[in-house]
């Protein structure tokens, strides 16, 4: 299945989702999918190297091993990111009344279809 099967199948089993990606850790965007855009993608891939970064020290530094699954929930919407391996992410973005749920389900459903690519 491609990246981009993959991205849509995903966006499409999760009520709210409105796009979905892949970004490297670095922030670089590698596919994304959107059926509508809530928020700017790559602005969300700049972003993410940071947020990456953060959370993956503060979850060191807590000694909770390293973080494989971490969202943001706004006003404007929730982006949920899942780790794919250590270099590469896939985000989801939900409208606020979204399946939150079911959007971390089926990213977790979602990693094993793609991680065998990197």
């Amino acid at each position: 299945m491609s990246f981009s099967e993959v991205l849509k199948e995903t966006v499409d089993k999760v009520d709210g989702a409105v796009s979905a990606m892949i970004i490297a850790s670095d922030g670089i965007p590698v596919q994304e999918y959107a059926s509508e855009r809530l928020i700017d993608l790559t602005g969300l891939g700049a972003e993410a190297s940071a947020m990456i970064r953060d959370i993956g020290n503060a979850a060191e530094n807590l000694g909770l091993g390293q973080a494989r699954e971490f969202s943001i929930i706004s006003d404007t919407c929730g982006i949920i990111m899942r780790k794919i391996n250590d270099d590469y992410y896939l985000a989801l973005v939900i409208k606020p009344d979204g399946n939150y749920g079911k959007g971390r389900f089926v990213l977790k459903t979602a990693v094993p279809k793609i991680e065998g690519e990197f």
